[in-house]
C-alpha cells in the first residue's frame, strides 16, 4: 500500500507543507504569515518518503522483511556523494546494505543505515528517519535488516532510493496503531550535480503509522 507523503520546506522562518508529488523546482509560493512575500522552494530538497507494507501476510504498523521504504529528491543527485563507489555514468545502482530500526528509548525509534559496504567508503549518506513512535522496536536492541536491497534510480529531474528490507534479525518488532508522521532528515553530505545539499529541509509522511 503506497502512502501519501508531505514535503516540508523551511524558508524565512516558516515551514511550508507540500502534499504528495505536487512540487516543482522553482515553484513560487506565497505566505500571508510572512506579509504575502513570495517564497521559492529550494532547488535541491527531499520531495517525499513513503512506506509500503509487504505483500501477502504483512502486518500494518509492524516492520518486517519485505517492507519497502522509498526516498525521493527533487534533483538528480551526485551519486558519488551518496556512495563513493557509485558513478554518475549510470542511472541505476543497487547494493545490499544493513538498515536498522533503532530503539529510541525515551524518544521515537529511527530508521537508519547501520551497516557498511566496501563500495561506499566513508558511509552511505541517505540520512535518518524519525518514525514518529517508540513502538516499532519494543526491545533495547535494534532490529537489523542486513540483506536490505538498496536501489537507486536517477531520472532527468528527480532521484529515488528504494529499500526492500531483508534478513530481519535481533530486536523485537511491535505493532504500532497510532503515532506521529515520520520525518526524514537528509544527510548534509549528499548533494545534487550542482553541488547543493538539502539544507535544513525535511520530508514528512502524511500518515501516522508506518510500514
Amino acid at each position: 500500500m503506497r502512502r501519501r507523503t508531505t514535503a516540508v520546506f523551511a524558508a524565512a522562518g516558516a515551514v511550508l507543507l507540500m502534499t504528495g508529488a505536487a512540487w516543482a523546482s522553482g515553484i513560487t509560493l506565497s505566505s500571508k504569515h510572512l506579509g504575502a512575500s513570495a517564497l521559492s522552494t529550494p532547488p535541491m530538497a527531499p520531495v517525499w518518503i513513503s512506506f509500503t507494507n509487504k505483500s501477502g501476510n504483512g502486518t500494518v504498523g509492524k516492520v518486517q522483511t519485505g517492507d519497502a521504504v522509498t526516498f525521493a529528491w527533487s534533483q538528480p543527485i551526485d551519486e558519488t556523494t551518496l556512495c563513493s563507489g557509485w558513478s554518475n555514468s549510470s542511472t541505476t545502482q543497487s547494493l545490499t546494505l544493513q538498515w536498522s530500526v533503532v530503539a529510541g528509548g525515551s524518544g521515537d525509534d529511527t530508521l537508519q543505515v547501520t551497516g557498511s559496504s566496501p563500495t561506499c567508503v566513508g558511509g552511505f549518506h541517505a540520512g535518518t528517519v524519525d518514525l514518529g513512535s517508540s513502538g516499532y522496536d519494543t526491545s533495547t536492541t535494534s532490529i537489523d535488516f542486513p540483506s536490505t536491497t538498496t536501489a537507486l534510480s536517477v531520472a532527468a529531474t528527480t532521484t529515488t532510493l528504494t529499500l526492500t528490507l531483508g534478513g530481519q534479525i535481533h530486536g523485537t518488532a511491535g505493532t504500532v496503531t497510532s503515532g506521529n508522521p515520520a520525518v526524514w532528515t537528509p544527510d548534509a553530505a549528499l548533494k545534487d550535480r550542482s553541488g547543493r545539499n538539502c539544507g535544513s529541509n525535511l520530508a514528512q509522511s502524511s500518515t501516522t503509522v508506518q510500514f
